[in-house]
């Protein structure tokens, strides 16, 4: 099966594939164009549905809304954006889904563009998916389920008061196994603005040398005793792609490495923490930690 539902998430996340998992079967070139029109600011609100909200009860709903995100901080509420796909066919009722939680965090540009990039997944996924292929009964291994789902959770990290970083699970299930991709949005909370890599540090070709010289020594020690395999060579090599999915911490960044990207799909998806202080080579933009 074409891998491509990856190009799908990560285009609209640095414009840049992250993943290495199967995905939907269509071009690079057309989930590009669709996702080019996905990321424009949408027209109307997106048909969401928050599971809590905040309330002028000062007496503990607050901190309710922010258990529920997983940010356990008052002022983050939990959101389900929830679809089933159209035109499954009647003799497949309830056998796709589209279940995608995500985050408000109170401040109106971050909280648009992070409603706009689910709702643009959830198109483009709705828009790319042939049910005549996939949408067949037994393509799940129990045969429970929808055929065929899009599943999305996430956690919320805050670095500092200046910064919000997101980090979002998505799995998609095409029939047989489920896909994992692991995607993350940065914010200032200062300006609202979405920071890529070349936001994060003044010397972003520096960063991406420094996070793969200290991952591929992690890793290594993690899995093959210090010796280096060819898939965590080719996994943990400068190159964007690679380092596509960081996490801002309140000590550094933690690495988001794909399920297959490193290490045997047993493994699982893997996670590197990285120091600040490992790198200030790469100048970074060090008031977003408030250093």
């Amino acid at each position: 099966m074409p891998r491509v539902f990856c190009c799908l998430l990560a285009a609209l996340f640095f414009w840049m594939s992250a993943t290495t998992a199967r995905a939907l079967p269509v071009t690079f070139d057309v989930l590009s164009g669709a996702l080019a029109a996905a990321s424009l600011p949408p027209t109307s609100p997106p048909a969401d549905t928050p599971t809590d909200g905040i309330s002028d009860d000062p007496t503990g709903k607050e901190a309710a809304a922010a258990e529920i995100s997983g940010s356990r901080r008052p002022g983050v509420i939990d959101h389900l954006l929830q679809r089933p796909l159209p035109d499954a066919p009647a003799e497949h009722g309830g056998k796709a889904e589209i279940s995608i939680n995500y985050p408000s965090v109170g401040n109106n540009d971050i909280d648009a563009d992070i409603r706009q990039w689910v709702t643009g997944i959830a198109d483009a996924f709705e828009a790319h998916l042939d049910i005549s292929v996939f949408g067949l009964p037994g393509l799940r291994d129990d045969d429970a389920g929808p055929a065929f789902e899009l599943l999305g959770s996430y956690s919320v990290s805050w670095p500092s008061s200046a910064a919000v970083s997101i980090t979002f699970e998505i799995w998609n299930y095409t029939g047989g196994a489920g896909n994992l991709d692991i995607m993350t949005l940065n914010y200032s909370l200062i300006t609202g603005q979405r920071l890529g890599l070349v936001d994060l540090f003044e010397a972003p070709e520096t960063a991406l040398n420094l996070m793969s010289a200290w991952s591929r020594q992690e890793l290594a020690r993690r899995f093959s005793g210090g010796h280096l395999t060819q898939a965590l060579k080719d996994g943990t090599a400068p190159l964007v792609e690679n380092f596509s999915s960081l996490t801002l911490t309140p000590e550094g960044i933690r690495i988001n490495f794909q399920p297959y990207q490193v290490a045997p799909g047993a493994a699982g998806a893997q996670k590197v923490d990285m120091p600040l202080e490992e790198l200030l080579q790469a100048r970074p933009l060090l008031a977003l930690w408030n250093r």
